[in-house]
């Protein structure tokens, strides 16, 4: 894997690029509030078949911070100023979560550079998803007894009991500190009933049994815009690039290697 900085309109975004396989590359976008560590265990996988291209969202990781609040057409547009000092000129994005919604966006403002999305954890965001998703996300702040922290290990270690994982994803939720919201946020405000006329590409909707927050019951307008569609179900919760890497590389693979 090598590392570099990318220069966008949202400051310096950090990106790891992995595998030099032909083919359409795979650009990787994590859930908020993550960085490209959500990959890491499927990046080594996917490389061996594909180019791979792990973003920091700005705002997270290793990426420049980012004043006021961004929203889901800003990150798109950093993702595509990525590419482009990359040089690529298409891609297959798979997105997880708040990279799922960005992957949306990046399909409808760019269809002629987007060759398909998978979208893990798929949510589609109208006025009722925008409401629902408000209730669970809320600003935080630092706590002089310093409660806070445990409140957000708690909190994670709910939805996957494992330790070892719940360590990684707080070290990057505290990296990206009391903006580790923004990415949330952006997708509470993101109006995707606009922007799901103007997709051109197929794609993938893919699930995991323990999501809470995406299931295929929800997911009807997806299916409608993004035409072929396929769906896939693994066994996993909220973090399923972490906690069953296997699995999910060999659908993604299995996705992109065949017909849409």
């Amino acid at each position: 894997m090598k590392r570099r900085f990318c220069d966008t309109s949202m400051g310096q975004v950090h990106v790891v690029t992995a595998g030099e396989a032909p083919g359409t590359p795979l650009l990787l976008l994590h859930q908020t509030p993550r960085s490209v560590d959500e990959f890491a265990e499927v990046i080594p996988l996917l490389a061996r078949s594909r180019r791979m291209i792990a973003v920091d969202m700005p705002g997270y990781g290793c990426s420049d911070p980012v004043p006021g609040q961004p929203a889901i057409e800003d990150y798109a547009r950093a993702d595509l100023e990525v590419l482009d000092a990359l040089g690529v000129e298409r891609a297959i994005v798979v997105g997880h979560h708040t990279g799922a919604v960005i992957a949306v966006e990046l399909a409808a403002m760019a269809p002629t550079r987007i060759e398909r999305v998978v979208m893990s954890g798929p949510v589609y965001m109208d006025a009722a998803g925008r409401a629902e998703i408000a209730q669970f996300f809320k600003q935080w702040h630092v706590a002089a007894d310093g409660s806070h922290l445990l409140d957000k290990w708690t909190k994670m270690y709910a939805w996957l009991p494992r330790a070892d994982l719940v360590q990684r994803f707080v070290v990057d939720l505290f990296r990206a500190g009391k903006l580790s919201e923004q990415g949330h946020f952006a997708v509470a405000g993101y109006h995707m009933e606009d922007r799901l006329p103007l997709v051109r590409c197929p794609a993938l909707l893919l699930y995991s049994e323990r999501d809470p927050f995406a299931t295929p019951a929800r997911a009807e307008p997806l299916r409608q815009a993004f035409r072929p569609n396929r769906e896939v179900t693994l066994d996993a919760g909220v973090f399923v690039a972490n906690e069953a890497p296997e699995a999910f590389a060999r659908a993604v693979l299995d996705y992109v290697e065949g017909e849409p």
